[in-house]
Parts: C-alpha cells; structure tokens; sequence
C-alpha cells in the first residue's frame, strides 16, 4: 500500500510538470512563422529578384527574406493574438488585403482595404466602394504616401492614421517589397 500511496502523490506532480512543459513548448512553437516549403521563396524576372514574394512573407508572417521579424510600436491594445503571437498586416487587413470590421478580444477596429486598386481609387466610380475618412478616391498611391501610412502612421493629408494601425520598423528594401505584393493583389 505504501508503494500505491507513494503513486498517489507523484502521478499527479508528473502529469502536472508535462503538461506545463507542453505549454511552454505549444507557445514557444505558436511564436514561430508557419511556413509552407517554398511558399515564399524568393521568384527570379529576367536579370533581378522579385520583391512581391518578400513582400507576401512579410504581409502574412511579419518576417522578411532573411527571417528577421519586423518590430513595430502602437497598433491594437491587444498586440496581437493570444499567447503573445506577433502581430502581422493579415491579421487585421485579411488574406487578401480587403479589411474590414474585426472584433478581437472584446475590441471591435475598422481595417481599410489595402489592396492597391483601392489605395489608388481604381476600383471604380466614388459612389461604388465606401469613402475613406479622408474624401474617398485617392488618385494615383505612391511609396513616399504608402511609407507615410505605414511607418509613419499619417494620411497624405497630415492627419494621423488610426491607432489601430501599427507603426512598422520596416527597412527601405522591406517597404518597397510589400508595396510591391500590395499591388500584385487580385482587384476583384
């Protein structure tokens, strides 16, 4: 009986250490990018690199090429998702860049389609989408506009983006790169 009461007491200490050592590890892997092989291998075009493929990493993983995680300050008061996850322009925007009202962890935020069509007031007549907070149709969308918005958190017009929107830490490359993605998404 000794030895039965001994179990009794360890049996639960044992299960208790692995499952805290299986948390630790499920949020130490969550953390990590998911990558697909070759989902974001870099695409060659004639004589140089295409940048779209960093861009799409960055915009799903918030990481670059060279697997470094792009910081930032401000954004959503929850910072991301659960369990400390990093924050990444398609948790807010979509999969395909269209926006839209998200409610997350009690918080509900308004994300602006960043698809290039729409930054640039391609997708139509002003009457056919909703107007931006800014007076609609942008006209032509530049990086010098797309840097302002997404490192320096500004409309064109000066006027502070939402406090939603993350300031990104991105390097000159990075930007060009998601701008790059940005416009290869589909306008339907």
């Amino acid at each position: 009986m000794q030895l039965g009461a001994c179990m009794a007491v360890v049996r639960p200490r044992v299960v208790g250490i692995i499952a805290s050592l299986l948390t630790i590890a499920c949020g130490v892997f969550y953390r990590m990018p998911q990558l697909s092989p070759g989902l974001f291998e870099t695409q060659t075009e004639g004589d140089g690199e295409s940048g779209a493929a960093n861009g799409e990493r960055i915009y799903f993983t918030a990481t670059n090429a060279d697997g470094e995680w792009i910081r930032y300050s401000g954004g959503p008061g929850f910072g991301g998702m659960m369990m400390g996850s990093y924050l990444t322009c398609a948790a807010c925007h979509g999969p395909e860049g269209r926006g839209g009202t998200h409610t997350m962890h009690m918080q509900v935020m308004y994300a602006p389609d960043i698809r290039y069509v729409a930054l640039s007031g391609e997708a139509g007549e002003p009457g056919d989408q909703p107007a931006d907070e800014h007076g609609g149709v942008h006209g032509e969308y530049s990086l010098d506009d797309f840097r302002l918005a997404v490192v320096e958190g500004e409309h064109r017009d000066g006027q502070p983006l939402s406090r939603d929107m993350p300031r990104w830490k991105l390097s000159d490359k990075d930007l060009v790169d998601l701008f790059e993605f940005l416009k290869s998404l589909p306008e339907n």
